[in-house]
Order: C-alpha cells, then structure tokens, then sequence
C-alpha cells in the first residue's frame, strides 16, 4: 500500500469510491446522486490536504483534511474518509486514519473533531474509537438512513497531544538506524532562540542520547558542548521523530527527538563551542532552521 498526496489526475478513481459509498444512503448525507464535480471539489479541491491509498496501482481509499472551523477554532482538525467497498477489510480505513492524525500533528493541529459520524456505521465507529476518539455528544436522529430511516449521528474527538509526528521517510532500499535525541529550545530575556550551525544545517543545540543518560540531561550536556551555555530545562516542549540521509555514507537516521524548552544560566568561561552559534527572533529560526522537525517544536 503507498499513501500519497492526492491529485487532480485522481478524480476519475476519487469519484469512483465517492459514488460507491454514498450510494448506499448510510454513512454520508451526500445524496447518491451528487453529481462529479462536487465529489472531485469535495475531496481533491485546491484548499485542502488530500492523500490517497494506492493498492497495486489502483486508489482504493482517500481522506481530506482541514481546520473544523475557521480563524480562533483552526486548532482542530477535521477530515473526511472513504474507502472503497470493494477493499474493506483490508486494513486501509485505519492506515489511512493514522496517517492523517499524524499529518494533522504535523501540520500543527492540536486535536481532531469529527462533526457527523453515522451511529449505525457500527465499523467506523470501532476504528475511530479504536484510534483515540470518544463520543462527545449524540445528535438524535439527525441522520436519514437510507435503510433504517432516522438514526443519530455522533460528534467524535480526540486532542492530538500524544500523536508523535514524523518528518521525512526512510528509503525503501535501507534500513535506518534508530537514533535517540535530545533538542534544546533555548530562549534569552529577549524571547530569541539559540541556533547553531553544525554539518547537518542550522539545528537547535543537541544531539544523541548517550548511554545511561536521560533525554533532558542529553540536551543540558549538548547545550554545553555546542554553546558553552549553562541552562535550566523549563519543561518538555514535545517529541518528533525526523529522517535525516546523510550524503557521504548513504546512511538514513530515524532520529526520535525529544525538545525541551529551556533559559541559559550562564556561560562556560574558558570553553569553546564546538559548534558557532547565534541568536534569532523565532520568525527569523523559522526560516533558517534545517530540519522540519525543529521548525515544528518552534512552533509547538
């Protein structure tokens, strides 16, 4: 199974799934008629993130994903499945549903609502649960099933908090080495964040975990050796995990991070970073950093 971003080449295969589940009138309020147009504006319009399940060279399943609600509710996300029902059962419905809660952690949601599950889609319903959600309120017969007439609807939710999200991919070709890290966000009196400039790019001080050690005395240790800074860790700012392919070995890294937010409290006197450094405005780190991963637990 390959999941990808969804494109408009798709809309023959997304209108094909699109009408064979809402023509059976029991998990959609579309009419089974709706037209393709609506469909394809549905699922693959040009606002929207869209990806898709491939199976043999055939799409077999989509979601969409967007805000539930516009400006101070953007936080939370929305999104909308279907998959074929020539392909249930095969495991697709929760692939698809896992990558999109951790897309929606990427792309900076805080938790993800569904407006209006079907009561009677007893499938659906398992999965979503199954994934993290619960039933927050019951909508009495707010649905008219094609089969059973009026059936409730349920508004489903899930806060996104313990979803880690993952920045790049592996090759298929290799297999990457695990590697436990500790990153430091560390912010002056000026709320600038310290960046330095290392071999792989501009990075937020840190490193690898060493043996015996704890990721928050990782990146105290990497503070030091790479900023000569003395700093106190205010808390944990989230985890991420970010392929990293290094040019000179052809090796992949599956680097699972672990942020901190810190201050400085002093300076080493007498040492020398290993690495040069500097303070930025967080806008101007957004920016320069290397790694999405990084620019992620800015913004957290």
């Amino acid at each position: 199974m390959i999941l990808r971003r969804a494109r408009m080449s798709d809309r023959e295969d997304v209108w094909s799934i699109f009408h064979a589940v809402v023509s059976t009138g029991d998990t959609y309020a579309f009419a089974p008629d709706t037209s393709v147009a609506v469909a394809a504006d549905y699922f693959v319009g040009s606002e929207m993130v869209a990806f898709v399940a491939e199976v043999d060279g055939r799409v077999v399943g989509m979601y969409k994903l967007i805000p539930n609600r516009r400006d101070l509710g953007a936080h939370v996300a929305n999104a909308s499945f279907m998959v074929h029902p020539e392909a249930a059962g095969r495991g697709i419905g929760r692939a698809l549903g896992d990558h999109c809660l951790r897309q929606a952690r990427v792309r900076g949601f805080a938790a993800m609502q569904f407006n209006f599950v079907v009561s009677t889609n007893t499938r659906g319903v398992a999965l979503w649960q199954s994934l993290g959600f619960v039933v927050m309120a019951t909508l009495p017969n707010a649905f008219r099933h094609q089969r059973h007439g009026l059936v409730d609807a349920y508004v489903m939710f899930r806060s996104l908090d313990d979803i880690v999200p993952v920045f790049g991919a592996a090759r298929p070709d290799i297999s990457p080495i695990a590697r436990p890290s500790a990153y430091a966000l560390i912010y002056d009196e000026q709320r600038r964040v310290a960046v330095v400039r290392a071999g792989g790019g501009i990075l937020l001080p840190g490193g690898g975990i060493d043996d015996g050690e704890t990721p928050e005395e990782a990146a105290v240790r990497e503070s030091a050796e790479e900023c000569a800074l003395e700093i106190r860790v205010v808390g944990p700012r989230g985890r991420a995990v970010q392929f990293v392919h290094a040019r000179e070995t052809k090796d992949c890294f599956e680097k699972h991070s672990t942020f901190f937010e810190a201050t400085p409290v002093s300076t080493r006197q007498g040492v020398i970073p290993d690495h040069s450094w500097q303070w930025l405005s967080p806008a101007a780190a957004q920016w320069a950093l290397t790694y999405p991963s990084h620019r992620w637990a800015l913004n957290t």
